[in-house]
């Protein structure tokens, strides 16, 4: 955790940011590493501007489908930097979230820069409060986006 409100995931992928900026952002690529297995990513859609939409759904055994309101593509500067959040929808208009704990807006911001051969990947989960924060950790935030990570890194030094 880099603070009380930012969850902070950091590897070296064996890619070029190129090939990982592919995973970040075509939808076929997407829903090969975007869940960890054995959750799968079964619909994406991205809109790659400022104000475009990201949407995805996913199946989790024993739990069904995982089907938010799309999120807000806030920033694109190809092959070094992403971010989108689940506060906003498509066209910067707010999301509305229930009271369930598990219901929160995030912020995600992809971060990409040339490391030897690879990459260095960063992933970090921004939060309103700690206590969203805590909840994200607390649902696996780091073996999840950890497992993830590694799919993507594996899916990137393929292409």
């Amino acid at each position: 955790m880099t603070d009380r409100t930012t969850l902070t995931l950091e590897r070296s992928l064996s890619a070029s940011p190129a090939n990982v900026w592919r995973c970040l952002t075509e939808p076929d690529l997407i829903r090969q590493w975007f869940a960890p297995k054995p959750v799968e990513t079964t619909e994406v859609e991205i809109d790659l501007r400022p104000g475009g939409l990201f949407r995805t759904v996913m199946e989790v055994p024993d739990h069904g489908t995982m089907a938010g309101d799309p999120g807000c593509i806030l920033l694109v500067d190809p092959r070094r930097r992403l971010i989108w959040t689940s506060a906003l929808g498509p066209g910067f208009h707010p999301n509305a979230f229930d009271d369930d704990p598990m219901s929160f807006p995030f912020t995600a911001e992809f971060t990409l820069s040339p490391e030897g051969a690879g990459c260095r990947y960063v992933a970090r989960a921004m939060h309103a409060t700690a206590e969203a924060t805590e909840v994200h950790e607390n649902m696996g935030f780091s073996t999840g986006w950890g497992t993830a990570a590694e799919q993507l890194g594996a899916l990137a030094a393929t292409l």
